[in-house]
């Protein structure tokens, strides 16, 4: 059991429709991931930039709203002296409580109110005491005044709910506000207060009016520090922006970016820069040389940027800026996405990625070269990592064991020694058993499997890589795509090498796995079956049941039971047997053929040969692609297949098809069914025994001169005219004109 287990491990990938459950693996192009962020650390106040890194760091750094409604909390909490829990807090400040803070207001005017007079909603929310006892009717009333603002400023939570009021009542909220805002004593209630007018305004889209409440208010103020100066600063540089200051305004953003956690993922996207010239203006407006470099590490991140450029000069601004290793990573990863796809695949790079790639090289070694900025085991990391990239691999083994001797970060060994184990498959050119054997024992191992998801489809990927360039194209094929690819389109050669593989004398653990997985708990069955539905395609059914003989007797209906002797004047593919018609798997079908040849070669009963030899065709007809047994030969069949060979300019046996990467290789033969209704013919009995003969060998020719596609000259009537000419007065030649339209037509034309 425990190695069942081990093979299933080794090689479990995601499965493909068909009858053992094959596994496909990744197309050509796929990108792998081994790079683990985490080198650089999250303490950085730049954090956003882990955004670039997925969804699992996305979920770490927890951005958005919940920041921002987690910030805001602990502000007030730390502005009452943590009087008051943090969830009492989020509750009173986030809920929809408008009426219990009016009844709270209320109850503050009453000199003699106490705890127990609160609203029973509000009974045990220690912030709503600690208001209530320390009299705090100024945060109270802005509490109300903001639950007042919020439909204006916030977007409904289900689209059922009442739309906002209208801009009359916006407008006389603000009036309202800004004319009480004097008489309020509390410099950071004032604060508070200034954040709501000036969100107002900007959402009336008055962007001059925002501007002028900015500095009619902010002198007013001195509440330092808290996070609220920033949020204002937002509408203040959105303002500016929509007025067409687009310089103060990326400058104003930049500030927020770097400063308020909040706010950052909004400041980064509405940073914008139109211009060169508001480019030079944006830079003029930065007071140090740490903005400047904050400047450029937001442009950095525009869509049409240079980011080695960017960084470049945000190492001349400020070589120990954090921005720089996010940055830098985040360019390896999409090189590593880039790269090594077309590395493991033996196709060489693009020259664009060539390009990127040689130029972050010149950064990342000039930034070693130098020594100014700190974290140097990322960047000596960040050497070998592209030099692995590259195809450097000699240089990248020396960068990779040096870090190794001398850094003292467990993140980095570890990812060290994946990064090894990626350089030593890049390296790969030629696969021994050994080499073999090694992987196996790696892609068994479930640390690694879950630590690197991606390594086992990247390891599968190389291997077949370097088998196609050795001549292994079946084993390619194999890992590449699956059996279930190669049993729509099996080549004996193919067939062939699978045999070998399968066999218990020659195969190493790694070749069981492999069968394992893609075939199934019995692979050697499933590729005798392949091999003997190569022959009945070739028409060589006698060979192929020497073949199927070999499959185990107890596993024989799992390849499928047929009832073969069903006549149809029409071809229906997807008809059903009658359940009581009598079924035979694949030994016993062609078992029961030999018998009914051997008999009709002996006997001197013409009705028993004729009728022995139509049954054999029939039989092998509704084998083919034209009729309903055509899964006895096949893995697949697509309707579409008759009409793209029928138009083919050459004749075209492999049809493309979605779902067959490898192509789908149709069963058109009809060479064997012809021969048997021509015998069935010579031997006839009577005139309605040779007319039947005669119209499914007529059948045979007009499939098979369609399936040749479009070589030139008369389609084919031979049987037909024959048909025609000789059988007028059978009851089958009355049937088939009133059942066969193209048998109508041709007696008509």
């Amino acid at each position: 059991m425990k190695y069942l287990l081990l093979l299933c491990c080794a090689f479990s990938c995601l499965s493909l429709s068909g009858a053992s459950g094959q596994c496909a693996m990744p197309v050509v192009g796929d990108s792998y991931h081994f790079l683990n962020p985490r080198v650089v650390g999250f303490e950085s106040e730049l954090a956003p930039f882990f955004l670039h890194f997925g969804q699992t760091f996305r979920e770490d750094l927890g951005q958005g709203n919940d920041v921002q409604r987690d910030d805001n909390v602990a502000e007030w909490h730390e502005r009452f002296c943590d009087q008051a829990d943090l969830a009492d807090i989020d509750a009173l400040v986030y809920g929809n409580n408008l009426n219990q803070l009016e009844q709270l207001s209320r109850l503050l005017r009453q000199p003699e109110a106490r705890a127990a007079d609160l609203p029973p909603a509000l009974q045990g929310n220690t912030f709503a005491r600690h208001l209530l006892e320390a009299n705090c009717h100024e945060v109270l009333d802005y509490l109300i005044y903001a639950k007042q603002a919020e439909p204006f400023v916030t977007a409904p939570s289900n689209a059922f709910e009442q739309a906002s009021p209208d801009r009359t009542q916006m407008e006389d909220l603000l009036k309202r506000g800004v004319d009480a805002f004097p008489r309020v004593e509390s410099h950071y209630v004032r604060l508070r207060y200034a954040y709501q007018f000036v969100r107002l305004a900007h959402y009336l889209k008055e962007f001059d009016y925002v501007l002028e409440l900015y500095d009619y208010l902010m002198p007013k103020i001195d509440a330092d520090p808290s996070i609220i100066y920033d949020w204002i600063e937002g509408h203040r540089a959105g303002a500016l922006q929509s007025l067409g200051n687009y310089a103060e305004s990326a400058y104003l953003y930049s500030r927020i970016f770097e400063r308020t956690p909040s706010k950052r993922e909004s400041a980064y996207r509405s940073f914008r820069i139109r211009t060169n010239e508001e480019w030079r203006e944006a830079l003029l407006l930065a007071q140090t040389d740490h903005e400047r470099a904050m400047l450029h590490v937001l442009r950095a991140h525009n869509g049409r940027a240079i980011v080695v450029d960017e960084m470049r000069d945000i190492y001349d601004y400020e070589p120990n800026n954090r921005s720089l290793q996010l940055l830098t990573m985040r360019e390896l990863q999409e090189l590593e996405a880039e790269l090594l796809s077309e590395r493991v695949q033996n196709t060489g790079p693009d020259d664009a990625s060539t390009d990127r790639l040689i130029e972050l090289q010149v950064f990342v070694n000039r930034v070693l070269e130098e020594n100014k900025a700190d974290n140097r085991d990322f960047w000596q990391l960040a050497r070998g990592v592209l030099e692995m990239l590259a195809g450097d691999y000699f240089f990248a083994s020396e960068t990779f064991a040096e870090l190794a001797a001398t850094t003292d970060s467990d993140t980095i060994r570890q990812q060290l020694v994946i990064l090894n184990d990626v350089k030593e498959v890049l390296e790969l050119t030629r696969v021994t058993d050994s080499v073999e054997l090694h992987y196996y024992d790696l892609l068994t191992d479930p640390g690694l499997r879950q630590r690197y998801p991606d390594f086992q489809p990247f390891v599968n990927s190389k291997l077949q890589a370097v088998y196609r360039l050795t001549g292994q194209e079946a084993k390619a094929n194999l890992i590449r795509y699956g059996f279930d690819a190669i049993q729509k389109n099996p080549s004996i050669e193919a067939i062939l090498s699978l045999e070998r593989m399968a066999d218990s004398l020659n195969r190493n653990r790694f070749d069981r796995a492999l069968l394992n997985d893609r075939i199934g708990p019995n692979p050697i069955d499933h590729i005798y079956n392949l091999l003997g539905n190569h022959y009945v395609q070739q028409g060589q059914w006698k060979a192929a049941l020497e073949i199927y003989r070999r499959i185990d007797r107890n596993n024989l209906d799992d390849f499928g039971r047929y009832a073969p002797f069903i006549r149809q004047i029409n071809d229906r593919v997807h008809f059903t047997p009658p359940p009581d018609a009598t079924t035979y798997n694949k030994v016993q079908l062609l078992e029961r053929l030999d018998e009914l040849e051997e008999e009709a070669d002996r006997t001197t009963n013409d009705t028993i040969a004729a009728r022995n030899y139509f049954n054999i065709g029939q039989a092998l007809y509704s084998m083919s692609y034209f009729s309903y047994n055509w899964s006895f030969a096949d893995a697949y069949r697509s309707g579409i297949s008759a009409a793209y060979a029928a138009n083919a300019r050459q004749p075209v046996e492999v049809i493309p098809v979605p779902y067959a990467p490898l192509g789908n290789l149709e069963s058109f033969e009809m060479g064997q069914p012809r021969y048997y209704f021509e015998r069935a013919m010579r031997r006839a009995p009577d005139r309605e025994s040779a007319a039947l003969a005669a119209y499914f060998a007529a059948k045979t020719e007009r499939n098979r001169h369609y399936a040749l596609g479009r070589p030139g000259g008369e389609r084919p009537f031979t049987y037909f005219g024959l048909l025609r000419d000789n059988y007028r007065d059978t009851d089958l030649y009355d049937q088939l004109i009133a059942e066969c339209k193209t048998f109508a037509w041709y007696v008509d034309r």
